[in-house]
């Protein structure tokens, strides 16, 4: 049987390109030919390489052109079909089972790839569609759904999100049955992937950071401990050190080896409480909906950041990660039992 995954699959993010590879893997060590369905439309491909290409600084676009290269690299790790800009041409490949998912594939409002109706279910030709962890990111339940959303949804047979925000939405239009699964990294040991990272004693900062009371505290916090600050990923002018052209598996030895953590994304938060690291997320808009599922489950909330929080408070909060890690377990196992009846039913 050849199953189909659908996901923002080649981005030049490392969360995005993890938890594609997860869910590959893990739908393959099941017993099924995996396919990554080789599309993205032209404005999401078009504004991607933009933010990555039309920055003035040189030594920061020569670090992004590296780090694209490593993806691009990386990527060729995936079974991939013939890439497409078009529906119409996906459409012509046929899949016994079709997986959309998991990211925030459902957020029709995202300014990188706006509208667009391939990721609830358009031009999928399959005798089966289930989405695994989708969300609707920072759309709110409530907001107006397009027709073709609405549509959309009713054609596939399983679904399951990742955030509670997703799942009072696909209620709203009219689905029961919806099911909050865990995104996909959490059901897979990347200990064969890993890069071992030859730094020590450093905070991980990952994503952008720009608030100056937030900044202040962190810098005044490392210099207290002995600590770096090392931004990895994305620049941070005020860090003490940038390692911007890393490689998705680069990347997770960063998470590995530090011994804190700071980010302001989703995979950021998701990470740290993978390897069990002492981390604050400082959310946006962009990310709360998806983050507030996970963190109030593990009884994480607290270790939410802002402009009053004063950070080295959570820091030294100790988190009980064998009580975090048997709550995981139990959904690690619930997960992986939907995903493994959608596929079959």
């Amino acid at each position: 049987m050849k199953v189909g995954i659908l996901t923002f699959h080649d981005g030049i993010n490392h969360g995005a390109y993890l938890q594609c590879l997860a869910l590959l893997k893990i739908i393959s060590n099941i017993g099924y030919e995996v396919e990554v369905i080789n599309y993205k439309n032209f404005r999401h491909w078009l504004n991607e390489y933009k933010c990555f290409l039309m920055v003035k600084n040189p030594n920061l676009l020569f670090k992004n052109i590296i780090k694209i290269i490593k993806f691009k690299k990386e990527q060729k790790q995936f079974p991939l079909s013939k890439f497409t800009f078009s529906g119409s041409h996906v459409a012509q490949n046929f899949y016994d089972r079709i997986v959309v998912g998991s990211d925030i594939v459902w957020n029709f409002k995202n300014p990188l790839f706006g509208f667009d109706p391939i990721y609830f279910g358009h031009f999928l030709n399959t005798n089966k569609l289930i989405s695994y962890a989708a969300s609707f990111g920072a759309i709110d339940k409530g907001e107006f759904i397009p027709e073709y959303a609405k549509i959309g949804l009713g054609r596939f047979n399983e679904i399951s999100v990742r955030d509670l925000n997703s799942l009072e939405i696909v209620k709203q239009l009219g689905r029961t049955d919806g099911k909050i699964v865990l995104d996909p990294v959490f059901l897979y040991d990347f200990a064969e992937h890993e890069i071992n990272c030859n730094k020590s004693d450093f905070i991980l900062v990952y994503g952008h950071l720009r608030n100056t009371n937030n900044i202040a505290q962190l810098k005044k916090f490392a210099l207290k401990n002995g600590l770096k600050t090392i931004a990895v990923a994305y620049y941070q002018s005020w860090c003490d050190e940038n390692i911007v052209a890393v490689s998705p598996f680069e990347w997770i030895g960063y998470f590995k080896k530090a011994k804190y953590i700071v980010t302001s994304t989703f995979h950021g938060t998701i990470f740290s409480i993978k390897y069990n690291k002492n981390f604050i997320t400082i959310p946006n808009v962009y990310i709360y909906n998806k983050i507030e599922y996970i963190l109030n489950l593990l009884e994480l909330r607290h270790r939410i950041g802002g402009k009053e929080v004063k950070l080295d408070d959570i820091f030294t909060k100790k988190i009980d990660y064998t009580e975090i890690n048997r709550k995981l377990n139990k959904h690690i196992i619930d997960s992986l039992g939907f995903l493994n009846k959608a596929l079959i039913k």
